[in-house]
């Protein structure tokens, strides 16, 4: 029996991941690794007009890596957690994208280059376009006597802005929610614009001893048309690599970044 997991990755950096199958216990059947850069793409086009761009695979383990390809439909839960959809979902762009090849060999440590594109039609109306591509090792065989193995892909996602769209980001409330075991200020933020947002920036803070913090939103995108709960993070002032628990109740006040523009004041207290 094969159990697939699927890796999404909003962020920016190249990303080394492990794939292949992995048996119960601590013995690792067919096992490789792969780097992928960028693991996002944020294009932009116009109706009838092609747009173009790479992804750069580096196979990094046996001699040569076996890998399949496709494009597929996403949904984003309220969790952050990601469906992936073969099928065409309503609305759908994925008519519009091709991609060079669906089977590929990479030779270990020299990159390959993979091409897609996305030509959206002459009468498209201004929308984003929002696919994955999803990569994965060719199918694993679990050793004799393992019977559940698990196998892992990777969602590169790619956002492509047709015409004249862009994000409306909006503070509709606020909360207090447990994250990795810490109470967390958590900011709710309606997205009535027409493309994704995600905001930026830091806040300054004074939890309940006085102590000076600056918090740092989370950067989980925010569809068109959703709302959705944002974290904040609290650092020591200047130290933005260690996050510190929050002594609530903790008064948070600045302005947020989003898009090209926007700008989204925040004064709130917040207690548990």
């Amino acid at each position: 029996m094969m159990r697939r997991v699927a890796i999404l990755f909003h962020g920016r950096c190249a990303a080394v991941f492990l794939l292949g199958a992995l048996a119960m216990g601590t013995t690792a059947q067919a096992q490789f690794s792969l780097a992928v850069s960028p693991p996002r793409f944020e294009l932009s086009t116009k109706p009838g007009e092609r747009v173009r761009e790479v992804i750069e695979l580096t196979h990094r383990d046996t001699p040569t890596g076996a890998y399949k390809l496709k494009t597929a439909d996403w949904t984003f839960r309220p969790d952050a957690s990601v469906d992936f959809s073969d099928e065409l979902l309503p609305g759908s762009c994925r008519p519009w994208v091709a991609i060079e090849r669906r089977e590929l060999n990479i030779t270990s440590g020299r990159p390959y280059r993979f091409r897609f594109e996305v030509t959206p039609p002459a009468d498209a109306p201004p929308t984003e376009c929002r696919f994955a591509v999803l990569i994965e090792g060719q199918q694993p065989t679990a050793a004799p006597g393992m019977p559940v193995a698990l196998g892992a892909r990777i969602g590169v996602i790619v956002y492509v802005a047709v015409g004249n769209v862009a994000p409306v980001l909006e503070l509709v409330g606020s909360s207090v929610q447990t994250i990795d075991g810490r109470p967390t200020p958590m900011l709710k933020i309606r997205n009535t614009g027409t493309a994704h947002g995600r905001l930026a920036g830091f806040l300054a803070g004074t939890d309940a001893g006085g102590t000076a913090l600056e918090l740092q939103a989370g950067t989980t995108p925010i569809l068109a048309g959703e709302t959705r709960d944002i974290a904040l993070m609290a650092n020591k002032p200047g130290d933005t690599e260690n996050t510190v628990a929050v002594r609530f109740p903790i008064t948070i006040a600045g302005k947020l970044e989003w898009g090209k523009s926007g700008s989204l004041p925040i004064n709130q207290r917040f207690a548990p």
